[in-house]
């Protein structure tokens, strides 16, 4: 019991938790299917988004005191609502229940004063071939026979047919057989709750010991009979259950897993017992207890049961609906709803509702699925009727504005929008009707281009909303002043607006997908130049602008005389300055000779700057009066074109063929007579090499005979030789 008692605490602190949650607010879980909306797991269909609360039966119907209401479960007769009435110990049932053609029976068995006194609860049970469904009370006594004797605790669970030839109509003649009663065993007085198990077995909440109890009818003994024998009775005395006087502590059967809700009504909680645990059985055949022969009376220890919910006022009636258990409050009129857990000893989900009932006890689900209650004191049977909720968003759609949507209800400005968060149509601004439709929705929105003014940074300007990069051109490439540049800083407005520009001059900084070509700043680091039309590096603004270009419209690279111009020859010097158009060595003639003013080893570089010449060889661009291609100061006879040169400096030409071509270039000289400019010694104008007397001015020559006797001689011999050769050849 100790380790039950640790679990129930904890539970009870999670479900203090759960419910302030369910009472805050539920968290929907709708998802959207085929056929429509899904109900959410934390629904609960039968309170809806409120209720209206129907009244089914009444004083007209012979209530009087009811404590309990339960539907026939055959499905001809399942509009058969049959309610328990304590102050007359009988049945009042309900054809056609809620339905235009309702009508009640009121209906007294004659034994009622034993077998249904103070009746306190009811509950169907197995079918009978003669009986239809069976079904069992339990009874709030002691048993006086109605106050006629003194109590005697000979008390307990009966069984009773519902078929409507047999109950309160077999054995009602005095004297006779019990009634129409077909079962009852005794060892329980003040029973405060009763639910069927299976077969004819039922648990049983015993007010008097204060002990849950099994009873197990096994066969009935027959209208009116007293044949308890072979009943077995099990007491579960771990469970102990407070009662309250004249408040019945319903009990629930989930025969799925075998879980038994109890409503202990004098604890203020509901608990839950797994009756499919067997626990530890003890013989207690001979107990005090024991009323009457039985085939079994046992003691049953050690069964898992816990605590559901606690600090409820006085919890009455029990109902249990497709996961969804329901408990009634007698001490406030309240009726919560529990969402189990799969194994249904937790809860995920709990919401209560306020009822209008004096006295609010029993509770059923009836066939259509709506959630019925006795109201005791004021002698009624009510049906709740939820509102419309289409989307199951606890919202009567009557008031929803958006009824097919479940996080969805209301648009308190009505501008279209939604006041509830999170969705694709929730209004930003929920009190303040706007158009907005971007950003934010529904809110303010002055140029009404989609965006709130509180978001739109051009609020007055249809075209424009946002400025990402806080440089005054929006990011809308169709609006006003489109910013090319949307992510990036800048304040270029002629090429384009609001991309960088380094030198602030108005034109854009070029970029991989804007060139100069497309408009972009040549030169981003200098102000006054920005175009370069020709693109050869060169702006098109005028001086004093960075590098202007004297040829705007034609490329070049010219960089010397003029800047940006054709320069053919790439010396920097643009063809029309440069002399030398094609020369890159040479671009200057200042004597205009044709030979250019830089030095070598530039190209025809004129020796003579200042000074027009013709002279192509040695010195060029020199004076050469006779035209020979030596310049005038080279040339040793300026004035003959046949001659130039002079080595040995003796004033005869070296150059051949001419009367002044010396006949000793290298050698200097000054004979005249025989050879031209040779050594002459002694100055006869003849030769060294040609005067016999070379160092005799006066003569130059020895006799003709010394002269000629050398030279005749070896003829003479020569011919002789060659005359009598042919003379003895013939």
């Amino acid at each position: 019991m100790s380790g039950s008692s640790t679990r129930n605490g904890n539970a009870s602190i999670l479900l203090v938790g759960i419910f302030l949650i369910g009472i805050m607010g539920q968290v929907s879980t709708v998802t959207s299917a085929e056929d429509g909306i899904s109900q959410p797991d934390t629904y609960i269909v039968q309170f809806g988004p409120g209720f209206a609360e129907t009244e089914i039966a009444s004083v007209s119907d012979n209530l009087d005191v009811p404590r309990d209401l339960e539907f026939h479960p055959s499905p001809s007769r399942q509009n058969e609502l049959w309610i328990v009435n304590r102050a007359t110990d009988s049945v009042t049932i309900v054809h056609n229940a809620g339905q235009t053609n309702q009508l009640s029976e009121h209906r007294l068995d004659s034994n009622r004063n034993h077998f249904m006194e103070e009746v306190s609860a009811i509950a169907f049970g197995e079918w009978h071939e003669e009986f239809d469904y069976q079904f069992a009370t339990a009874q709030e006594s002691r048993n006086t026979y109605n106050g006629q004797g003194n109590p005697n605790d000979f008390m307990g669970p009966a069984l009773w047919p519902s078929s409507l030839s047999h109950f309160a109509e077999e054995n009602q003649e005095p004297g006779g057989l019990l009634g129409s009663h077909i079962d009852m065993l005794h060892e329980s007085p003040l029973g405060m709750g009763i639910a069927h198990d299976s077969e004819n077995v039922y648990w049983y909440n015993d007010g008097y010991y204060g002990e849950l109890v099994r009873y197990d009818f096994q066969e009935d003994h027959d209208t009116g009979e007293d044949d308890h024998s072979d009943g077995k009775v099990r007491r579960y005395s771990d469970i102990s259950l407070s009662r309250t006087p004249g408040v019945p502590g319903h009990m629930e059967m989930n025969h799925d897993n075998g879980i038994l809700y109890i409503a202990d009504t004098g604890a203020g909680r509901i608990i839950w017992v797994n009756t499919d645990d067997p626990g530890v059985t003890t013989n207690i055949m001979g107990d005090d207890t024991q009323m009457e022969v039985l085939a079994e009376y046992s003691e049953i220890t050690g069964v898992e049961w816990g605590v559901l919910d606690s600090g409820l006022s006085f919890p009455s009636g029990i109902a249990l609906h497709q996961g969804v258990l329901f408990v009634s409050q007698n001490g406030n009129g309240k009726i919560t709803g529990y969402n189990l857990n799969d194994d249904g000893k937790d809860i995920t989900h709990t919401r209560t509702v306020s009822t209008n009932a004096g006295s609010i006890m029993g509770l059923e689900v009836g066939p259509s699925g709506k959630l019925w209650y006795v109201d005791s004191l004021n002698n009624k049977v009510i049906r709740m009727d939820p509102f419309e909720d289409t989307d199951f968003d606890e919202v009567r759609d009557s008031l929803d504005v958006y009824p097919n949507n479940s996080l969805l209800w209301s648009d308190s400005d009505g501008d279209g929008y939604a006041d509830q968060l999170g969705t694709e149509i929730s209004d930003d601004c929920p009190e303040i009707a706007g158009t907005s439709t971007s950003g934010y929705l529904g809110c303010t929105d002055s140029d009404r281009d989609s965006w709130a003014d509180t978001l739109d940074e051009y609020p007055m300007d249809g075209t424009q909303w946002k400025d990402s990069d806080s440089d005054g051109y929006g990011d809308n490439q169709t609006g006003t002043n489109p910013d090319s540049c949307p992510s990036v800083e800048g304040y270029s407005e002629f090429d384009r607006m609001g991309c960088p520009d380094a030198d602030e001059d108005g034109y854009s900084d070029p970029s991989e997908d804007w060139g100069t070509e497309q408009g972009a700043d040549a030169f981003p680091a200098y102000t006054l130049q920005w175009r370069d039309s020709d693109s050869d590096g060169f702006g098109d603004n005028p001086s004093p602008a960075y590098l202007s270009d004297d040829c705007p419209n034609i490329s070049g690279t010219s960089t010397q005389d003029l800047l940006g111009c054709r320069d053919s020859d790439g010396d920097g010097w643009s063809d029309e300055g440069d002399v030398f158009e094609y020369d890159p060595s040479q671009w200057s003639d200042s004597d205009e000779d044709g030979y250019g003013d830089n030095p070598s080893p530039a190209s025809m570089p004129d020796s003579c700057l200042n000074e027009w010449g013709n002279s192509t060889i040695s010195l060029l661009g020199c004076p050469d009066s006779d035209g020979d291609g030596w310049s005038d100061i080279e040339d040793s006879h300026p004035e003959n074109i046949q001659l130039w040169s002079d080595s040995d400096g003796d004033t005869y030409a070296d150059q051949p063929g001419t009367e002044l071509s010396d006949d000793c270039p290298e050698i200097y000289g000054i004979s005249s007579e025989d050879r031209i400019g040779c050594p002459d010694e002694d100055g006869d104008g003849w030769s060294d090499e040609g005067d016999y007397y070379p160092l005799d001015s006066s003569r130059h020559s020895k006799s003709l005979l010394s002269v000629i006797l050398p030279v005749m001689i070896p003829i003479l011999i020569v011919s002789s030789v060659a005359f009598m050769v042919i003379r003895r050849k013939y």
